[in-house]
């Protein structure tokens, strides 16, 4: 039995060695996008900013916005921003929004966002809301060969491949906030701080209470409400 044993292993050593070479060839490498994707001022509607040297810099329509700025709205204004991969976000008033990473594949031709019904190529995009208000209308993604579409908040991270969703966050003077979640068409991913993605449906609004420690800057999240019906 012993020499049966030894023989059955020998047999499928190699057999499984062939079969997890077969399974690590076929996995798709990380995306690998050095090179940033174009954002645009769309429309603008009172005032917009991103840092500049000494201060900061106004905004007007059509505008390039560069990865790593923060784009802030003032009283009673709104901007919206379109991305070569086909999505486009709205900040609303007293917004600001860090464009942490949009890197995208090169095109072969020229895009032109009103034509746009899916991304051209392969894009990486990562926003960070501050505080205030975003409307997000994400395109279809190439999320099988890895593009992603996140916004982060102090709540957690939204990531999508396809939908429209509103997202906003508000923050007192006294540490005390609440950050709200409405995907209205499509599927997304709601992810807590050291949780797991969560699937929300659309026509799901989900909200969550904020608290920042005083002393260590830290905000605390309420859980994950259920859906309406969930015991």
């Amino acid at each position: 039995m012993a020499a049966e044993g030894i023989g059955v292993r020998r047999f499928w050593a190699p057999v499984l060695a062939v079969a997890l070479a077969t399974a690590a060839a076929a996995q798709d490498p990380e995306l690998d996008l050095p090179r940033p994707g174009a954002i645009s001022v769309a429309e603008l509607t009172g005032e917009a900013f991103v840092p500049a040297e000494g201060g900061r810099k106004p905004l007007k329509a059509e505008d390039r916005v560069r990865v790593g700025a923060t784009v802030a709205t003032g009283r009673r204004s709104m901007v919206t921003l379109h991305f070569s991969n086909g999505a486009s976000v709205r900040l609303g008033a007293d917004t600001e929004l860090e464009i942490e990473e949009f890197g995208q594949a090169p095109a072969t031709n020229a895009i032109k966002f009103a034509e746009l019904k899916a991304e051209p190529t392969l894009s990486r995009t990562r926003l960070r809301l501050v505080k205030g208000d975003l409307a997000i209308e994400v395109r279809p993604l190439k999320v099988a060969r890895g593009s992603s579409f996140i916004v982060t908040t102090p709540a957690g991270a939204l990531r999508t491949g396809e939908a429209t969703a509103r997202v906003s966050t508000m923050m007192s003077s006294v540490g005390l906030g609440v950050c709200t979640l409405e995907v209205r068409r499509g599927t997304a991913e709601f992810e807590l701080p050291g949780a797991a993605f969560q699937p929300v449906a659309a026509g799901t609004k989900l909200a969550f209470a904020l608290e920042r420690d005083r002393a260590t800057g830290a905000i605390k999240v309420g859980e994950m409400p259920k859906p309406k019906g969930a015991k």
